[in-house]
């Protein structure tokens, strides 16, 4: 019989050895996840606003860290814009992005797989996107 008088009595060592386990793995990713915080933390309120209607409307095509690589990505050509490329980014001018993101790709002769955000995004939501795009390119 599997369950003898003699396993039981390492069962509770065997439960408690994976329970450490188990809740060192989450610890170890809790850290990562308050140190990924900390930096958040130096967000302007801008950037903040930003980042959650980046990560709602953007990040599914872009990518969450802003490399063009995101869930959909894969499925569009061309590939979404990688805001981490400084050097492209610099270039362009905060109203141009504004446009972007209002008018789409199609507004501005650019891909017209990129869809107006205009009419779902008011004009400061907007400013706020582009304040957290602009990080992408510091952080490189």
């Amino acid at each position: 019989m599997f369950f003898s008088f003699r396993n039981f009595k390492i069962l509770p060592a065997i439960l408690l050895s994976l329970s450490l386990i188990c809740c060192s793995g989450r610890n170890s990713t809790s850290l990562k996840q308050t140190s990924g915080s900390d930096s958040s933390k130096s967000l302007t309120y801008e950037e903040r606003q930003g980042r959650q209607l980046y990560k709602k409307y953007c990040a599914v095509c872009h990518g969450e860290e802003g490399k063009g690589d995101g869930f959909n990505a894969f499925n569009l050509d061309p590939k979404p814009r990688n805001f981490t490329d400084s050097i492209y980014m610099s270039a362009l001018s905060d109203e141009r992005i504004v446009e972007t993101i209002s008018q789409g790709g199609r507004g501005v002769n650019r891909s017209m797989l990129m869809p107006t955000w205009g009419g779902r995004l008011k004009r400061e939501e907007i400013k706020y996107v582009v304040s957290y795009i602009r990080r992408f390119s510091y952080s490189e």
